[in-house]
């Protein structure tokens, strides 16, 4: 008990100077006064203080940057860049520090041989080089004492959120209490190793026809909660082009199968690995694409699917309301949501990033979230871990091919799976839907507007306020026939596309149509 308010203290101290700060920033004198400008250096030095002080208070807040670090929604850019170091910031420690006896289900004995030097290290765990069995192994260990001190700052975030919250900007409260259940959520599953394994060999079973991508196997005789013991996988790590190229590979090619890879896993398996930064991949020798480390995973439903599919072949089509719709299916918008004005504001930013030509995933993203801050928004769990697989993927290809683009792969990925042709196929069946429905509606409009024209001639139907001439009535009838035949010209010509026979019919229709356009003219001439 004595641990909590220890580290609730510290916490506070630390992070104490930062709210002052940026308090003053909007009030000078904290409650009064006008705002402060703050030049971009400034920026940049506080948030390496802050990424510092993440830092020295451990896995928890380490991980709290990772995260943060993909949330444009709630951190400006130089945070978001600073947070980012976070990622490779935990060196590996001595085996001293790991305390064997402390770690449940770790026993050096099963092992012919354990080398005590780790090769990784996260915030969570250390992973070491052993033998089993004649085997070469790799085994994860948690780091002892880590799920109690990840506990201790879980209770000590709930108590600070809602204080945090309260001095937020108000754009940003809904998000910050979602993202700090989102993050338990992610840390505990994280600490779970059992969970992890199970993970990991449900992927290698979803890849094991491929040959272009391969994990570790899991080996569930010396792996429990704590340590995860798999089969050891050797490679170059991905970032490192001038080894790549050694080894015979070509970079942009390396690049291209990361990405394919994570859209085989989030478009057509549904399961994910969340984490793609370059300590988590690499290449082996036959060219395949090797992930580690599967703490941070997502799933999708197949509903869920269907949706980020539409997502993307909405946004292809620039269809702003298909958009709006499939935001409020995820649960990112309130259903209520004013469409119009969102509609509106969308439009400008799709037509504001084709006139700058951005490609860049982030971009892209912070651009969305500066105009969706407006309105009713937050990040579903599921949809947060998208952003953050595209964000910290879109740097780590980066790395490998400076010219990579993100959003051309997608395109190229999608259309080599027919992904694309079937966006197309919808469009056209709505399309034809559209035009068949119009079609059904000109059938019967003439006969209905020749009745209230004829009861309009025969003084039967009065508008009052109005005097209603036969030559009005006669103009009326000449409208109606122009709107009715161009209705069927457009359609005819969606349907043939579709259908020839459809097409051919809506022709003769038209051609119809015509003749009884050009015979009311005729009439209101002779009316006027």
């Amino acid at each position: 008990m004595a641990r909590y308010p220890v580290r609730l203290v510290r916490v506070v101290r630390e992070f104490l100077p930062f709210v002052l700060t940026a308090l003053r920033d909007r009030r000078r004198f904290l409650v009064v006064g006008g705002s402060r400008t703050v030049t971009e250096s400034e920026q940049r030095a506080r948030a390496q203080d802050v990424r510092q002080t993440l830092l020295d208070l451990g896995p928890t807040f380490v991980k709290i940057g990772q995260v943060l670090s993909t949330r444009p929604d709630i951190v400006p850019p130089v945070y978001a860049e600073e947070f980012a170091m976070l990622q490779d910031a935990i060196p590996p420690g001595p085996f001293g520090e790991m305390d064997p006896a402390a770690v449940p289900g770790l026993d050096l004995d099963e092992f012919e041989r354990f080398d005590t030097d780790p090769v990784a290290g996260g915030s969570l765990a250390q992973v070491y080089e052993a033998r089993y069995r004649g085997q070469r192994v790799a085994v994860k260990v948690r780091r002892p004492g880590v799920v109690d001190l990840v506990e201790t700052d879980l209770r000590v975030l709930d108590r600070l959120i809602p204080v945090i919250a309260r001095f937020a900007p108000r754009r940003h409260r809904f998000s910050l209490r979602n993202l700090a259940d989102d993050f338990q959520t992610i840390i505990l599953e994280e600490l779970d190793f059992e969970r992890e394994g199970r993970v990991m060999a449900e992927i290698r079973e979803n890849f094991a026809d491929d040959e272009t991508v391969v994990t570790p196997r899991r080996i569930p005789a010396v792996s429990s909660e704590s340590v995860l013991a798999m089969t050891f996988v050797e490679s170059t790590k991905i970032t490192d082009t001038e080894a790549l190229r050694r080894a015979g590979f070509d970079p942009k090619d390396a690049a291209r199968k990361v990405a394919n890879a994570y859209f085989t896993m989030g478009i057509d398996h549904g399961l994910f690995h969340g984490d793609p930064h370059p300590g988590n991949l690499g290449l082996d020798r036959r060219g395949r694409v090797v992930i580690y480390d599967f703490g941070m995973t997502g799933r999708f439903t197949p509903e869920m699917q269907e949706a980020i599919l539409d997502l993307y072949l909405a946004a292809v089509r620039r269809d702003v309301d298909t958009i709006i719709d499939t935001l409020i299916d995820l649960g990112a918008l309130d259903p209520a949501v004013d469409r119009a004005s969102i509609a509106y504001v969308l439009r400008l930013v799709i037509a504001d990033l084709e006139g700058r030509g951005v490609t860049d995933w982030r971009d892209i993203i912070e651009e969305a979230m500066a105009v969706l801050q407006s309105f009713p928004f937050r990040i579903p769990p599921d949809l947060m871990l998208v952003i953050r697989v595209g964000t910290v993927g879109e740097g780590t290809l980066r790395q490998i091919d400076p010219e990579f683009d993100f959003i051309a792969a997608a395109r190229e990925f999608l259309a080599a799976h027919g992904y694309l042709g079937r966006g197309v196929e919808g469009l056209t069946r709505e399309l034809r839907d559209d035009a068949l429905a119009s079609a059904q509606s000109a059938v019967r409009l003439p006969a209905a507007l020749e009745t209230v024209l004829d009861q309009l001639a025969r003084g039967e139907l009065s508008i009052q306020g109005l005097d209603l001439q036969a030559p009005l009535v006669a103009i009326g009838r000449v409208l109606a026939y122009a709107i009715i035949t161009a209705a069927w010209v457009v359609g005819s010509s969606i349907l043939t596309d579709t259908s020839p026979v459809f097409g051919a019919i809506g022709y003769a229709i038209a051609t119809f149509m015509t003749v009884l356009f050009l015979l009311s003219v005729r009439n209101a001439r002779r009316a006027g």
